[in-house]
């Protein structure tokens, strides 16, 4: 979604060079970020957004990273009024407020190629589910037996359960509470566990620990610089095996980029064991 092409002939070169080329829509929902430098020209660039994609209702106008234990960016709304929206994907949809909770409709290609992996019969976990896109997706599109979601943001999960019932899936379980609480109490293992917070989930690691059947997997996300790619496997491998755990890189890609650089890449580790 280019708004430098849009935008060519109503811009400055030099304006133009600070115009972030892309753009993320949400349901009805445009979020953008615009340097403080063309604010002046935000009725343009929401114009611009908007001719192109008649369905946006609100503009939000990204001012902060993502970050707090909650992992919610700063907005502002510089257009429209409602921030609660319906995001679609994959025959799903998900009732989302991307202003109080974490929501990314970059990750949708990645929620489909994870729930095609998952088996039938399979038990799944997903930690730091938010409003339940992973659970959900993965009960959708696969003969799961179970999936549980476990969330800290109390708003997240209410969210969560509300997609549950609009989705009609019957064997996804929302959980509120932290991972480092709940996962210890859990009884049994998993086939596979999910670990979609890039920003920590080195801090987790140790959690899944005799949590996962033998030659499951961990779908591990984080991020790295692209320069660091090819020594990324290794790390992570030294990370598991030193919270005792044997799992085996079998598949790496870039699935989204935080900074100039710097990528989200997702792991797909085979659990081999404990050490």
């Amino acid at each position: 979604m280019s708004l430098k092409k849009d935008l060519k002939d109503k811009l400055s070169e030099e304006e133009l060079k600070l115009l972030r080329r892309s753009f993320e829509i949400i349901g009805n929902i445009a979020v953008v970020e615009i340097p403080d430098e063309l604010m002046s020209k935000k009725d343009l660039i929401i114009s611009a957004i908007i001719s192109r994609h008649k369905q946006v209702k609100t503009v939000l106008r990204k001012i902060g990273e993502v970050n707090g234990i909650f992992r919610v960016a700063r907005f502002e709304k510089i257009y429209g009024k409602e921030t609660e929206t319906i995001a679609k994907e994959h025959g799903c949809k998900f009732l989302v407020d991307p202003t109080k909770v974490y929501f990314s409709s970059k990750l949708s290609g990645e929620r489909e190629r994870v729930a095609r992996l998952v088996g039938k019969g399979e038990r799944v976990l997903v930690m730091f589910a938010g409003v339940g896109p992973f659970p959900i997706v993965i009960a959708k599109l696969s003969k799961a037996k179970e999936v549980i979601g476990i969330e800290l943001n109390s708003v997240a999960v209410d969210y969560f359960k509300k997609n549950i019932k609009i989705n009609k899936v019957k064997n996804v379980v929302a959980i509120e509470g932290d991972v480092a609480e709940i996962i210890p109490k859990f009884e049994g293992k998993f086939d596979r566990i999910l670990m979609p917070a890039p920003y920590s989930a080195d801090n987790f690691v140790h959690l899944v620990k005799n949590k996962v059947t033998k030659g499951g997997f961990i779908h591990y996300y984080t991020f790295e610089s692209e320069n660091l790619e090819d020594r990324l496997p290794q790390k992570v491998e030294e990370i598991f095996f030193r919270n005792g755990v044997i799992v085996k890189k079998r598949f790496i890609r870039k699935c989204g980029s935080f900074a100039p650089y710097v990528n989200r890449y997702v792991l797909d580790l085979e659990y081999l064991g404990e050490v």
